[in-house]
């Protein structure tokens, strides 16, 4: 064992072809598996070069592939070009190349990028998932400078963009992903995202979905009646909600000092527009204030199409939508979908669209490939655990070989995720 007060006699960076990134040759194998570059050739660029060196659609699959492996910024070009494994198979270029690459993208590009990642996920979606919940969500993406379509939203008080985000719980995949522009409202977008999802997803009267108050809107109440899909929504803060779940409670003789926050009333009554029949399902709990508990109860409440489901059920099926919220966490913090340096909101988007396939590709990947406890843990951690191993690239007679250190204690499983990416 290495001594804390050891003096070591040399040291030097020329210890010959290493690379810490020896893990990554799970994921970039996969994506050989599943064929995406083959996907990306579809996707139009505006582009005027004659025998060009590097396609756009080499480019833009060594962008998708920095983003899983965590290389996010700039700077990190330099280093992909001089690891001995990152560049053994692909062709990677400077950063003035990758610069100049975003010169050529358009909306056409985004648009066609967009289609094939919905496309991804609603395969995988239709293929693994019985039925599938779709959690509607908008975010932030904070912004700074002068940068297009960028501005000032009051509910996250910060500038930045307003991006909409439309998630399968089960899979965490993102069927939608929609960057806009800073003054969008919350749903803006959501019918035309969800005709584009369905027009991929296999509906048979088994889709959900869950939205909050900002997806409270009587034309996407209609839209989905009309596709039969159920749909949980939080009803917005309406005096009219209000009044009518207090009065509901006085109807059915509920007494008050019966129920608190840990042990809250669940009650429901049907509003109607025309033929039409619609359940608000409410949820009562008084709050403790100076020692002593609330006169008058707080109350919310939820909107659904769904007659069966008992109000306290239908509640915590709608509150789950919470953990929704994780996995936008985690396209921000572990796919830096958080952070987009372009002035240019074009330049932006295609960014944003990379960071949501990379998410997406991951949790293919890890639905796939990885078993049991793996199967849960984020990006950040399977980096960690899986991709940051030392290996020796070593190159001789049309052969190449990968020495990982013997130190790596999950070289068993990580054999058997090899294994099996390789039987894909």
């Amino acid at each position: 064992m290495i001594q804390t007060n050891t003096i070591f006699d040399k040291m030097n960076f020329n210890g010959g072809n290493l690379s810490s990134d020896g893990g990554s040759i799970l994921l970039t194998q996969f994506l050989e598996q599943m064929k995406l570059k083959e996907l990306l050739k579809s996707i139009p660029f505006v582009d005027s070069r004659h025998l060009p060196v590097y396609s756009n659609t080499n480019i833009l699959f060594l962008q998708i592939i920095k983003c899983l492996l965590g290389y996010n910024e700039q700077s990190d070009q330099k280093v992909l070009i001089n690891d001995p494994l990152l560049s053994l198979k692909s062709l990677i270029c400077s950063q003035s190349t990758v610069s100049r690459f975003y010169a050529r993208v358009s909306l056409n590009t985004t648009n066609e990028f967009k289609k094939i990642i919905t496309q991804l996920a609603c395969d995988f979606v239709n293929s693994n998932i019985d039925d599938p919940i779709l959690d509607a969500d908008s975010t932030l993406v904070t912004t700074c400078g002068s940068q297009e379509a960028s501005a000032y939203i009051h509910h996250y008080q910060e500038n930045g963009y307003h991006p909409l985000v439309i998630n399968e719980y089960h899979s965490k995949l993102l069927l939608s992903s929609l960057l806009r522009t800073g003054s969008a409202y919350s749903s803006n977008g959501i019918i035309e995202e969800l005709e584009q999802i369905f027009s991929q997803l296999k509906n048979n009267g088994n889709i959900k979905f869950r939205g909050d108050s900002a997806f409270y809107r009587k034309d996407l109440f209609k839209y989905l009646e009309n596709k039969k899909v159920t749909y949980y929504i939080r009803v917005k803060n309406f005096r009219k909600n209000i009044r009518e779940s207090v009065m509901d409670m006085v109807m059915n003789q509920i007494d008050w000092n019966d129920f608190d926050y840990t042990e809250p009333y669940y009650g429901e009554y049907i509003v109607q527009e025309g033929e039409i029949k619609r359940r608000i399902i409410y949820k009562a709990f008084r709050l403790e204030q100076d020692g002593a508990l609330q006169l008058i109860p707080m109350v919310y409440c939820i909107i659904t199409n769904d007659f069966e489901i008992k109000p306290e059920e239908a509640m915590d099926f709608y509150e789950a939508r919470g953990n929704s919220e994780n996995f936008t966490k985690e396209l921000k913090d572990d796919f830096n979908g958080g952070i987009l340096s372009h002035k240019e909101f074009v330049k932006n988007e295609i960014d944003f669209l990379i960071s949501s396939l990379a998410y997406n590709l991951y949790h293919i990947f890890q639905k796939r490939i990885l078993e049991e406890k793996d199967q849960t843990i984020r990006m950040n951690t399977y980096r960690l655990k899986y991709q940051k191993i030392a290996v020796k690239v070593i190159q001789h007679a049309r052969q190449v070989t990968l020495s990982f250190s013997s130190a790596y204690k999950n070289k068993v499983q990580f054999t058997q995720y090899w294994n099996k990416v390789l039987q894909i």
